[in-house]
């Protein structure tokens, strides 16, 4: 299809604007007037499964909204979700679930507020099936700091075509350039990062993971600060998370894309007891140790937002008798294909886990805040360090090489790969 016969798909089917193609083939949305469509800062898909996925939206006060969304792009033959509410408690956002997807497959959709005109097209990927064995692609990072926009390297990221992004914390800074203490200072700082025009063109093109660091509510915070439900609320409000029904502020999950790949996304934040010496609390390593143990992933990724080696007594160095606990279990059950993924450290670094058995923690980040000036980057821990850029780490997954390899690539926001990595199944 050529460029005037796509325009010509979208003003039939309601969408009579300027667009832009973007490099997925979908449509990247332009920053609207509101008034014309009742929407702001985009769209967020989150939580994705071979046959779900979570949709976060936010409008104006009072708007009822639905979802249309199929696998043509021109969203003819499409599918429209029941009529939801934005929640004036969330700060006008709305979370609609889709569900009964296709594995496997690109679906694309928009959002209509009545009343107003439709809305940017946004399009994401489903996951596999469990037992699919094709190439899985994704990309990582953390800490994104409101004073560094505009987040440029979001268009590399986009331009890498992830199947998936996954932020590993600090996605916002709430305590510092005007510390947030209220609900709706936390939300507005929220605002202020989705407003990134590179995030809202990545976002819309690409699904997100997120889970949670200190910057969300104070600098290396403890579970009893006063601000931390607040912090908590506000980030569950912008982060679509999929979470039991009896578990509202649960963090903590995987997820299976796949044959290829399994993501153990810990939350290591709200359960910290210096006291017991642990930072996953009982029921999170109890979920932990029996997920990793039950998946039939070839590669399993554990994402923690601070990283497994360095940094100092608020990272895993200050628990080590529990990161001990986890190395063992993983040799005892003699698991294959483990690797941990962290962000917070403001650098691109490969670092040897002591007294693991070889594993590795691949930390990427900044997105955007300030680079690691202080770490010694000539420690022996690290295979590979370097903090002179804004980057990202991408990880592509494919079981048809022989042997299975996952292979790791450090890029900046300029799109160069600066380095890479191989990561052996067995």
């Amino acid at each position: 299809m050529n460029r005037r016969e796509f325009l010509k798909v979208l003003s039939g089917a309601g969408l009579a604007m300027p667009t832009l193609l973007g490099p997925s083939g979908c449509v990247a949305p332009l920053v609207r007037n509101n008034s014309d469509t009742g929407l702001s800062h985009g769209y967020l898909t989150s939580e994705v499964s071979s046959n779900g996925a979570l949709v976060w939206l936010r409008a104006d006060s009072g708007s009822r909204v639905v979802l249309r969304y199929g696998k043509n792009l021109s969203l003819r033959a499409d599918q429209v979700t029941a009529e939801y509410s934005v929640d004036p408690s969330s700060d006008n956002t709305a979370i609609i679930p889709l569900d009964g997807l296709e594995s496997g497959s690109r679906y694309h959709y928009r959002a209509e507020v009545a009343g107003k005109m439709p809305g940017p097209v946004a399009s994401f990927v489903t996951a596999p099936e469990p037992e699919d064995q094709g190439k899985v692609t994704f990309c990582f990072s953390g800490d994104t700091r409101e004073t560094y926009q505009p987040f440029t390297v979001m268009d590399a990221i986009r331009a890498q075509r992830p199947d998936f992004f996954l932020h590993l914390g600090d996605t916002i800074y709430a305590d510092l350039n005007g510390a947030a203490k209220q609900l709706e200072e936390f939300w507005a700082k929220y605002r202020r990062n989705r407003d990134d025009y590179a995030t809202q063109r990545c976002f819309a093109e690409t699904s997100v993971y997120a889970v949670w660091d200190d910057h969300e509510v104070a600098n290396d915070y403890s579970p009893l600060h006063p601000l931390a439900p607040i912090g908590r609320k506000a980030f569950l409000d912008y982060w679509p998370i999929r979470r039991p029904a009896s578990e509202s502020e649960r963090i903590f999950r995987s997820v299976q894309w796949g044959a290829s790949v399994e993501l153990f996304l810990l939350d290591t934040r709200q359960y910290r007891n210096p006291n017991r010496s642990s930072m996953l609390g009982r029921t999170q390593k109890e979920w932990f140790f029996d997920a990793l143990a039950k998946s039939s992933a070839t590669f399993k990724f554990i994402g923690t937002s601070v990283p497994m080696a360095g940094g100092g007594g608020d990272r895993w160095d200050g628990y080590p008798k529990e990161r001990e606990e986890i190395l063992r279990f993983i040799m005892q059950k003699k698991l294959r294909g483990v690797s941990f993924m962290s962000a917070d450290m403001h650098c691109a670094s490969i670092t040897r886990v002591p007294g693991s058995g070889g594993l590795i923690d691949i930390t990427a980040g900044p997105l955007g805040a300030p680079l690691n000036r202080i770490t010694n980057s000539a420690n022996r821990r690290y295979e590979f360090f370097l903090a002179e850029n804004f980057n990202f780490a991408k990880v592509t997954v494919d079981l048809k090489t022989h042997p299975a390899e996952a292979r790791v690539e450090f890029i900046d926001q300029d799109n160069r790969v600066f380095h890479r990595r191989k990561i052996s199944a067995g």
